[in-house]
Order: structure tokens, then C-alpha cells, then sequence
């Protein structure tokens, strides 16, 4: 009988393990207040921030849902675009800030020493993968 009660845990415990490997991330989303979606082009999104690119594909967005509701939801966007970013009013600066919001995917914002600011923006690429993130303190935005 021993062997039983073994062999039954094990299997419950590959089963956890499975689950938790293959990626439930609406428990994962829920546990570390936010949420996740993804699109596969701009037109897809719902409401894209002005300076996204027309051509960016892959997207994936990251917001925080744990703050109060005066709180700008923290967001990181992360997205491919061979056009990059050009829209007007953004600027370069030292990059100060860094994202809120872990995306996978994402380039290492650690690595840029200056970023592109657009408004409450900042963001920074890595061949044609981008990363963008709000609030961005210190870049010169929130």
C-alpha cells in the first residue's frame, strides 16, 4: 500500500507541475496583479498609443491592475517593427526609467543607455524588437 500513496503523489505532482509549466497565465496574471494580452498586428489592438508603429506586429502588453484607481496602470508593450518608431514630438534622452512590468520577449532595457521618449513613453530596440513602458520617471515623461 505504501507504493500506492507514492506512486498516486508523484503523479500529482507531475500533474502541478505540468500546469504550472505549461504556462496557465491567467493564474500567473492574477497572482501578480496584471494583465497580459496579445495582437498580432496594431489593427488588432483596441486603443494603440499614437506613436506605434503602422507596421508593428507580435505585440504583447503587460498593465498592472494593482493600483488605486488615481494610479496610471503601469504598462510595458513589447512589439516588432522594421519602420521603428518616427512619430513627431518624440525625443532622445538618457534612459533613467525602466519598465514596471516584466514581458517576455522583451530586449534588456538594462543594456540602452539612452531611449526614445514619446510623452508619458519610453522605449528602446534591439534590431526590430521594441519595448515601450509607462510610467517612464526620469526619462522626462510621468
Amino acid at each position: 500500500m505504501p507504493r500506492t500513496t507514492t506512486t498516486v503523489l508523484t503523479v500529482g505532482a507531475l500533474a502541478l507541475a505540468a500546469v504550472a509549466l505549461t504556462g496557465c497565465s491567467a493564474l500567473g496574471d492574477a497572482a501578480h496583479d496584471r494583465l497580459t494580452s496579445e495582437a498580432s498586428s496594431r489593427a488588432d489592438l483596441e486603443s494603440a498609443p499614437a506613436w506605434l508603429p503602422d507596421d508593428a506586429t507580435a505585440i504583447t502588453s503587460v498593465t498592472g491592475t494593482g493600483g488605486g484607481p488615481s494610479d496610471t496602470a503601469p504598462t510595458t508593450l513589447v512589439f516588432t517593427s522594421r519602420a521603428g518608431v518616427t512619430a513627431d514630438g518624440c525625443r532622445t534622452t538618457p534612459r533613467k526609467s525602466a519598465p514596471t512590468m516584466d514581458a517576455d520577449g522583451a530586449p534588456d532595457v538594462y543594456e540602452a543607455t539612452s531611449v526614445l521618449q514619446c510623452g508619458g513613453w519610453s522605449m528602446t530596440a534591439k534590431g526590430d524588437r521594441w519595448v515601450a513602458w509607462t510610467p517612464n520617471p526620469g526619462d522626462g515623461g510621468s
